[in-house]
């Protein structure tokens, strides 16, 4: 691992910081050094003194003891180390080569990834008036050790920073530290030393050949020699392996405990002969003296004709447009930290972070990038920004939804509306379903409404769809308007149209011509899941509504899960004083306690929530391990009947973690019988799901990726619908090579053609078995098939690639499954929660870890809690931990317009939050 984070269990822990592992020591300690503001104002500098830091580490400094004293005993957590370790083959070149330029490299990079833990995530917890507050600070002492070996004796140059857990606050007082951020945001640690040591080496003329997440090797460096000499990670690979999982698939904590687990008593040995050894085992394995002298010389070559053609300012002036673009299609409100890493990203090896952090500041001069307050899941302020584009979205969206209040003639008189509701609710009735109140007024307020943008605010299972927007729309249909159901995904759209007896369509395909449906007539557009409508789309929305003069209804609930797109449209326009029809009598529930632990969670009382289940509306199952939760997941699953199972939505809300159980569940059914022996196997097209910013970028793509243009590029002989294979990139010209089915090369330069008319896919392999559950995962009018459409496979060709899948609404579908278009699919065993969103279920088998920052908030637990009808059972890793991780997150999306900047006193601590 590139960068890792661990808590110090005792002072007397850190003093294995100082045992000399390399010939670089001098009277056999690690080299020292002090870092940090706080070291400063301690009076802290140069090389760390073995004494006075156990004294800090204990908590004594500047005439304070810091920490709690219970019983007599003064408890004080020492601190916590932040490991940053060079990639292979820089420690190769540096230990095994020779080159010292890169151990000041990598000194450089620590020192600029410390200062941005530093800046970005110094903080203590203040407490005032009952309440505890995170307060920024922006100063931390950190004493620095280098290491040049592992412990399994490979060359691995590393720094440990080891953070005293002290920090000065506002006041002059020395507190303890909120040190949550130093783990939220671990993998931004090390991309931002990744990033500079990357810089850093470039600059000293070797060539780099980056990867995914700010990894990168040193170009020349040999894999065998890399792997030969890396026999700490071979171990923790293997571990990993054991577990089931991979170091690219598998969580922090996971690393870390493979980690631990691999991890060998420290030995000494002598310097010489280790390095004697490494350069034998790189001389065997491709890297020889020879090599590697030429290596070093042609880097120092080109140090001194300084190839750069681009002056690193302009770069990172792009590189800092081009992050804030990004990050702004999927969020109002971006933290600067969090600019800072993605346009580090962008200028990988060309720019330094200095450099990158002046063109942030000097787009904020210049009006590009606009001070917001951004705040994390836990709603602590950090320094953020939004953008110009983005404030006037949603300024244009407000502006046209007042302009519309009071200038149409509504459907129906106060009186005649009340008959019309009478007469729905007696049919109603009849067929065994009694109206609520909540419903009657909504309809009332809907037909009586002179507004030409209405909005129904109703939560999940109130039944609103099949009382208050089937008879307004067949109102509107009676009076001659053209309705349209809407809504943001197909599958929503679908349900929405079978309610209302209409075709339901996506509100993105219904922008590209939202005068076509009308012919001539006034028009009703009913939109269903707004919430899940970005800012961007709902501007684009009004826009055409006022355009066409058609009505819009807006339909959802802002307390479920919002947009994957920016801003928190419905619920601003709420705020903003639209016309809302509410509805709070929710229905759904057969079980009064998975009711009550419905509304809790609503209300944001997880444990209440959780309380009521464990009174009668399902269970809460607690297990310490990912691996074990998931475990008892799929034996409570396997556990039902298939009719059962039938009616029983699992919900995982990592993909990671979907994947995971999925395969459990069918690894298991297979065993059973119920699925059969005889596979057919093939890589199925999962979206990538690139902002239009990184669309643009060669780099965003990887070899084997599937692009398929929506159309016709006739100059190029491209045709609509054609796919291609992507076999060759060049990311510093912006070229990528595809190949087409039939052996056709073609030239694609998204930045010149074609990147917003494209949809990219990536290979993931999957096996279909008969009796598998699948669905769809595109789109596909002309076959019928639907996004999040699901169905059984009943019959497969191994031979032939053939697949057959019966439908949910009886209908058959012929899969070749060599045919990309046949091979947008996965299983459907497990849902995320945003997938599971608008359906349905007798029973929910839900995942909530605790620990899951960006996945599990108040919003997740309703959304899923509000799928079951009759019982919900939630299997967690500390049922406690829980309860409090949702009382921390609300999971609001921020709008652009809707905040402040943070005060004066923290604007020093530009933080990224946690998450």
């Amino acid at each position: 691992m590139v960068a890792t984070v661990s808590a110090l269990s005792s002072a007397a822990q850190a003093a294995s910081y100082y045992e000399a592992d390399d010939y670089y020591a001098e009277g056999g300690m690690a080299p020292s050094e002090w870092f940090g503001e706080a070291a400063e104002k301690l009076g802290l500098s140069g090389e760390v003194d073995r004494k006075q830091f156990g004294e800090m580490l204990e908590g004594r400094m500047a005439g304070q003891q810091l920490g709690k004293t219970r019983d007599g005993k003064v408890e004080h957590r020492p601190g916590w180390d932040i490991t940053l370790s060079a990639p292979k083959s820089v420690s190769i070149m540096a230990e095994v080569a020779g080159d010292k330029r890169l151990i000041k490299a990598h000194g450089k990079a620590v020192k600029t990834a410390l200062a941005h833990v530093e800046t970005h995530m110094a903080a203590t917890r203040i407490r005032q008036d009952g309440e505890v507050r995170r307060e920024a600070t922006g100063n931390l002492a950190i004493a620095t050790f280098r290491h040049a070996t592992s412990r399994s004796q490979d060359p691995q140059l590393h720094t440990h920073g080891v953070i005293l857990n002290a920090t000065e606050d506002k006041d002059g007082n020395w507190r303890s530290l909120e040190p949550r951020a130093f783990y939220q945001l671990q993998k931004e640690i090390g991309a931002i030393y990744r990033q500079e040591l990357a810089h850093c080496v470039g600059a000293l003329g070797y060539r780099i050949e980056a990867g995914k997440d700010s990894l990168f090797e040193i170009a020349g460096v040999p894999d065998k020699a890399i792997d030969a000499l890396s026999q700490r990670t071979a171990a923790i690979d293997a571990r990993l392996a054991e577990r089931g999982t991979s170091r690219a698939e598998a969580s922090a904590a996971e690393k870390q405990i493979a980690a631990l687990d691999t991890r060998e008593a420290k030995t000494s040995a002598d310097h010489r002969t280790l390095r004697a050894n490494w350069r034998a085992t790189a001389d065997s394995n491709g890297f020889d003296k020879a090599l590697r002298d030429r290596l070093m010389s042609e880097a120092r070559g080109r140090t001194k004709s300084n190839e750069a053609t681009t002056s690193p300012e302009l770069l990172a002036r792009q590189a800092v447009t081009w992050a804030a673009a990004k990050l702004s299609e999927r969020e109002a409100v971006f933290s600067a930290s969090t600019l800072a890493r993605e346009a580090g990203d962008f200028a990988f090896g060309k720019v330094g972070h200095d450099t990158i952090s002046m063109a942030i500041a000097e787009a904020g001069e210049r009006g590009e990038l606009v001070p917001r307050t951004f705040l994390d899941r836990r709603g602590a302020e950090f320094v953020g920004f939004t953008t110009p584009r983005a404030i006037e979205t949603e300024r244009a969206m407000l502006r046209l939804e007042e302009a519309g209040r009071g200038i149409v003639q509504s459907l129906a008189s106060p009186v005649a509306a009340a008959r019309t509701i009478e007469r729905a609710a007696r049919q109603s009735a009849r067929s065994g379903y009694a109206w609520t109140d909540d419903q009657k007024r909504a309809t009332a307020e809907l037909l009586t409404s002179r507004d030409r943008v209405a909005a129904v605010q109703g939560y999940a299972g109130t039944a609103k769809t099949t009382t208050v927007l089937a008879t307004y729309a067949r109102e509107a249909e009676r009076h001659g308007f053209a309705v349209t159901a809407l809504a943001p995904t197909a599958s929503a759209a679908t349900v929405l149209g079978d309610a209302l007896s209409l075709r339901g369509d996506t509100v993105a395909r219904h922008l590209l011509a939202p005068e076509a449906k009308t012919a001539g007539k006034d028009a009703v557009w009913i939109v269903d899941e707004a919430s899940m409508v970005s800012a961007h789309d709902m501007a684009k929305l009004l826009t055409h509504a006022d355009k066409a003069g058609a009505r819009l209804v807006l339909v959802g609930d802002a307390k479920q899960l919002g947009s994957v797109g920016a801003g928190a449209a419905f619920a601003q326009l709420q705020q903003a004083g639209m016309a809302t029809a509410k509805l709070a009598d929710v229905v759904r529930q057969t079980n009064a306690d998975t009711r009550e632990a419905v509304m809790a969670s609503i209300e944001g009382h997880a444990g209440k929530a959780l309380a009521a289940l464990e009174r009668g509306g399902g269970e809460v199952i607690e297990g310490a391990t990912p691996g074990e939760r998931l475990e008892k997941m799929a034996r409570h699953y396997l556990a039902l009947s298939p009719a059962e199972r039938a009616r029983t939505l699992v919900i995982e809300p990592s993909r990671e973690g979907r994947d995971q159980l999925t395969g459990m569940i069918r690894a298991k059914l297979t065993e059973r019988g119920d699925l059969s022996v005889e596979a057919v196997q093939f890589d199925a097209l999962e979206a990538k799901g690139l902002t239009r910013a990184e669309a643009r970028e060669a780099a965003s793509y990887a070899i084997g990726d599937v692009v398929r243009f929506s159309r016709d590029y006739t100059a190029k002989g491209v045709r609509r619908g054609e796919t291609f294979v992507i076999y060759a990139i060049n990311p510093e010209r912006g070229r990528i090579a595809l190949e087409a089915r039939d052996g056709r090369s073609l030239d694609w330069q998204p930045r010149q053609w074609g990147a917003g008319k494209a949809e990219v896919f990536e290979p993931k392999p999957m096996e279909l078995r008969t009796g598998d559950r699948v669905q769809f995962t595109r789109n596909d009018r002309e076959t019928g098939r639907v996004n999040g459409l699901g169905g059984s496979v009943t019959s497969i060709d191994s031979d032939r690639g053939l697949a057959t899948v019966k439908l949910a609404n009886g209908r058959e579908q012929k899969l070749d499954i060599s045919d990309p278009r046949d091979a947008h699919l996965r299983h459907a065993y497990v849902q995320t929660a945003h997938a599971a969103q608008g359906q349905t279920a007798e029973r929910v088998l839900i995942h909530a870890d605790s620990r899951s920052t960006n996945l599990v908030d108040q919003k997740m637990l309703y959304v899923a809690l509000s799928r079951a009808k009759a019982e919900a059972i939630v299997v967690t890793d500390d049922k406690d931990r829980l309860v409090h991780a949702i009382y921390e997150r609300a999971g609001e999306k921020q709008t652009a317009m809707a905040a402040s900047t943070p005060e004066a006193g923290k604007s020093k601590a530009m933080g990224a939050g946690l998450g």
